[in-house]
């Protein structure tokens, strides 16, 4: 573990900012930035703790948004409600502790290394829970199981933090109690284990991450209703985890980061048996990834049975996964790592994708309907759709083509329309 360097907070220029943004209130920062700033690490989410209620700290909320040149905004629900300001490079919560002390509010927080305390602007640094000593030693703790209990949530941050903070290991007790209530997890907001979720897909450690979620019994109660997970699918494919984190080597990067969050969600859809896009709605993803994601996860093992398909194959293959095709092809190539054969894919997809996503028909709907002889309905379907794919092939070309092919096509179907 690196050592603890309390001079990162002293000398902490955007900390004091901060503090002068708001109006030099009377008030200390906690959480995650006082941890990873101790360690040595950037963050940039930033806990600040003022004060009084949530109506107390809306003036400094304010003034400091308007220094940041944004708006501040109420997140959260009843008793955890707080002032979040947010900017490309910082994001910011105020968190009124209303009538807790300091020594509560402490005491009320997840994991001992998350509740040291730096007092605006120089210090001291308060531990009241043991948190630089389990910090020294990479030790995660749960301060007290009655914290976990009253916020479920919680239960999922211990995977995040051990794929977040290298070299860390998890209390044994506090294990314990996590597996004792990973239950619990089911009736958590989706919307917040999602973002702790997707947290730890970005992490580096994102492999450990995964594995402590089996391992603490938290797979399955984090999943959507009716999900099939299958925790061994993991020790089946080593290391794709990883390189969808960009913390190991991936084939195709482009596609990766053409992807982004689409692919790694794609990772955690397949170990959970494919859900569709409907079912993981509550988990407030993007709604491209979130589709993205869920599509990828359903034709990943169409991916990999097709990697040394021919041209025409693959560009059949593209057309159906449409603008998911940069998720399927990362999720893939992360799986079937030693493969050459998906650089390829994404030399296609690079020069042909939008033309293949959508391509422009050769013939008309009606005027497939004319030249066969046939109204609306499944036979016409039928002949739109096979034209189509011919046209993705690169079997046919020209409009005049595609009436020759039509000719010949529906004598294969065993009647002559035209």
């Amino acid at each position: 573990m690196p050592p603890i360097d309390a001079t990162a907070l002293e000398d902490d220029l955007l900390l004091k900012g901060v503090w002068e943004g708001l109006g030099m209130p009377a008030c200390h920062a906690t959480g995650g930035y006082v941890r990873d700033r101790l360690l040595g690490k950037k963050n940039v989410d930033l806990d600040l703790v003022l004060p009084g209620d949530l109506e107390d700290a809306r003036g400094p909320a304010r003034r400091l948004a308007a220094r940041l040149d944004t708006r501040a905004h109420i997140l959260g629900r009843k008793a955890r409600r707080v002032w979040r300001i947010e900017t490309p490079e910082l994001n910011i919560e105020l968190w009124p502790p209303g009538e807790l002390s300091f020594d509560d509010d402490i005491r009320r927080r997840d994991f001992s290394c998350n509740a040291l305390a730096w007092h605006l602007p120089d210090g001291p640094l308060e531990d009241r829970v043991g948190g630089l000593e389990d910090l020294a030693h990479g030790v995660l703790r749960a301060i007290l199981k009655k914290n976990l209990i009253n916020d479920p949530v919680r239960l999922v941050r211990a995977p995040r933090f051990l794929a977040q903070l290298e070299g860390f290991n998890l209390d044994e007790k506090t294990a314990g109690w996590i597996r004792h209530l990973a239950p619990r997890l089911e009736s958590a907001p989706r919307e917040r284990v999602g973002q702790e979720l997707l947290k730890l897909l970005r992490a580096p450690g994102v492999e450990r991450g995964l594995r402590s979620l089996v391992d603490l019994c938290l797979l399955e109660p984090a999943a959507p209703e009716k999900a099939h997970p299958e925790p061994g699918w993991l020790e089946i494919h080593p290391g794709a985890a990883a390189r969808l984190a960009n913390s190991a080597p991936h084939s195709v990067p482009a596609a990766l980061r053409e992807a982004g969050d689409a692919a790694r969600l794609a990772l955690l859809f397949h170990i959970w048996g494919a859900p569709s896009a409907g079912a993981v709605a509550a988990y407030a993803w993007a709604r491209a990834d979130r589709r993205h994601g869920a599509r990828a996860a359903a034709l990943l093992e169409n991916a990999l049975a097709a990697v040394d398909a021919t041209a025409a194959d693959r560009r059949v293959f593209i057309h159906a996964a449409g603008t998911a095709f940069p998720a399927v092809l990362a999720l893939a190539a992360a799986v079937d790592a030693e493969n050459p054969g998906w650089r390829r894919w994404w030399r296609m997809w690079r020069n042909h994708g939008a033309e293949l996503t959508d391509p422009h028909p050769l013939l008309s709907g009606e005027e497939i309907a004319a030249h066969l002889g046939l109204e609306p309905g499944p036979e016409l379907g039928r002949a739109v759709d096979a034209l189509s794919e011919e046209q993705i092939r690169r079997d046919v070309r020209t409009p005049a083509g595609a009436r020759r092919w039509l000719a010949q096509w529906s004598k294969m179907q065993g009647r002559l329309w035209s």
